[in-house]
């Protein structure tokens, strides 16, 4: 992951604008071996779910963050990348699947 731009984000609830800080973002287990990262909104108090994260979503990121590093070296080095990307996007749409699992049954 990049640095932590802190963003501007609008409730959907009360509509007000905070910036989400990294110190917002807290995580909670919510079943053996699964968290969930979410922030608040400081006005309200509405939580909103960033991800869900389970042992193979956490392998995943380390890869995708590793292959990331590796293609850079490549970019550099002016050689082709196409393959990396492919398992890099495959492992982020696995992410996303599981996800969207652990969202119907834990809440969006």
């Amino acid at each position: 992951m990049g640095p932590f731009k802190n963003p501007i984000v609008t409730c959907d609830k009360c509509n007000k604008d905070f910036k989400l800080k990294q110190s917002r973002l807290k995580t909670e287990i919510v079943a053996e071996g699964i968290e969930r990262t979410y922030f608040k909104c400081p006005e309200c108090k509405h939580k909103f779910i960033v991800m869900y994260k389970d042992e193979e979503v956490k392998e995943n990121l380390v890869e995708m963050d590793s292959l990331k590093e590796v293609m850079q070296e490549m970019t550099n080095e002016k050689k082709d990348t196409k393959e990396l990307k492919v398992i890099c996007e495959k492992l982020y749409v696995k992410n996303l699947e599981t996800n969207d699992k652990y969202k119907e049954l834990y809440g969006r």
